[in-house]
């Protein structure tokens, strides 16, 4: 493979063995006679030879910054992205070249960074559900177990055996629902879903159905208050769903039996609908609230033991949220409550 300088070379070469060529036969058709041939041939040679120094020296700066640019590639190809800095000024066409490049190497760093991330996420997901696989699992086991060797012999026993089985059995259903929800946020766009007409009123009535025997089991007040400005809006009826149904969720576990919660509508600026979700639970400490949404963020390492799921409930409403272009917010305070407020543009 010839270099630049070689192919330079061979071109200013070829081009004196031509010209000689020329005047060599045109001495032989005798145009010139040899006097001035000689001198037409020396002429050219030392103007091809003055030329091609010329140029070389002109075209070594370019192939010192043509090799610069190929070891910075090679660099790249090593991971080395930010170390892969050009500052090439001319001429133009290097200038722009070594522009786009360093555009290149940002761009595959800052992906590369962003794969990285993701992957340490799903690992640490894959790893927290493993963990909380434990307790149910140990659970199931324990009763099995008790059942199948008559150590659990009375009705009453039984009884409770088998409604811990159910309970733990939904949990870690709860588990796989959640985990496989936070799989599709990667393929599942709003392009997905359709575009409804949602009555606001029959929304609630819907939702509330969900809870309303679990609500009646636990004395559980749940109140909805709805803005007389709202009545319908057209919107992703499916998202706008999951995202009530796990912010409902989310409090209805982190708050005892006998609480209330509040759903509340009201319509701000801009066509904008808010919907806040409001429990007197525990509350959140005030440096949790800024990470309660990442995909692995855990307040307590023990929450999951009592309360069930992933933990990836939130981080799914808010994804979904973004997809609606809207967003999820949370307001809370210690031994007071929490309220989670969306707001989502009404199409």
């Amino acid at each position: 493979m010839l270099t630049i300088r070689t192919q330079i070379l061979i071109a200013f070469i070829s081009s004196i063995v031509l010209t000689t060529a020329i005047l060599t036969v045109a001495y032989k058709w005798m145009w010139f006679d040899a006097h001035t041939t000689l001198l037409l041939t020396i002429s050219a040679i030392i103007a091809s030879c003055l030329t091609t120094v010329i140029c070389i020296l002109f075209i070594n700066p370019l192939v010192r910054r043509i090799r610069l640019m190929n070891l910075q590639t090679k660099r790249v190809a090593q991971g080395h992205y930010n170390e892969t800095e050009l500052n090439i000024d001319s001429p133009k066409e290097m200038r722009e070249l070594s522009h786009s490049f360093n555009t290149m190497a940002r761009n595959i760093e800052t992906q590369i960074e962003q794969v990285k991330h993701e992957q340490q996420e799903k690992s640490e997901m894959v790893q927290n559900l493993s963990h909380d696989l434990k307790t149910p699992l140990a659970s199931i086991t324990s009763y099995a177990e008790g059942l199948k060797d008559g150590v659990i012999s009375t009705k009453k026993e039984q009884n409770k055996a088998y409604d811990v089985l159910i309970k733990q059995s939904q949990r870690i259903a709860t588990m796989f629902d959640e985990l496989t929800s936070v799989m599709s946020l990667n393929t599942v766009s709003r392009n997905n879903y359709e575009l409804e007409t949602i009555y606001i009123d029959k929304l609630f009535v819907s939702i509330l159905q969900t809870y309303e025997q679990q609500a009646a089991c636990e004395s559980r007040t749940i109140d909805v208050n709805l803005c007389d400005e709202v009545q319908s809006f057209k919107q992703y009826r499916v998202p706008l769903e999951r995202i009530l149904l796990n912010i409902i969720d989310n409090a209805i576990k982190f708050t005892s039996p006998g609480s209330r919660i509040e759903l509340k509508v009201n319509q701000e600026a801009g066509n904008l609908l808010v919907i806040t979700v409001s429990d007197d639970g525990p509350g959140i400490a005030s440096e949790h609230l800024n990470r309660i949404f990442d995909r692995t963020y855990r307040v307590e390492e023990s929450r999951n033991k009592t309360t069930g799921g992933s933990g990836l409930g939130l981080y799914i409403a808010r994804n979904l949220a973004h997809q609606m272009d809207g967003v999820l917010e949370v307001k809370s305070k210690i031994n007071i409550g929490s309220s989670f407020i969306l707001k989502i543009p009404m199409k």
